[in-house]
């Protein structure tokens, strides 16, 4: 029992500040079958706001934000961040490379993954 809650706390991790950024990326065009029809998808702008307790996620019009759950990944220099959805039983999952200070969003069928690079501070 004891291995097992050991095991449990090792899983969760805490996003370090420096992660906390804006990223931004594009979901490129795809296509999906609606009914009888393939309808193509344009390219749509996406935006993740990482916060330190929250996340905010833009997709186009669209807006998703709340409390993420972060957890290493079974990859080095990777943490899993998994966001509820209201009135969805499908999560947000989104990857933190901490070696590249990248965001690879999984899609969900048939949208494709994105990759989303951290936005620059505008310099003064």
């Amino acid at each position: 029992m004891s291995l097992y809650l050991d095991n449990f706390v090792a899983q969760t991790v805490r996003v370090k500040r420096k992660y906390c950024k804006v990223y931004e990326g594009e979901i490129p065009k795809y296509n999906a079958i609606l009914g009888q029809e393939i309808v193509e998808i344009a390219p749509i702008e996406m935006r993740v706001t990482l916060k330190k307790d929250s996340i905010y996620v833009s997709i186009g019009n669209s807006q998703i934000s709340g409390v993420y759950s972060a957890q290493k990944s079974t990859i080095p220099n990777e943490i899993t961040l998994t966001i509820p959805r209201e009135n969805s039983g499908i999560e947000e999952r989104i990857n933190l490379n901490t070696a590249d200070k990248t965001l690879t969003r999984k899609g969900v069928f048939p949208q494709p993954d994105v990759v989303l690079i951290r936005k620059e501070k505008s310099k003064r």
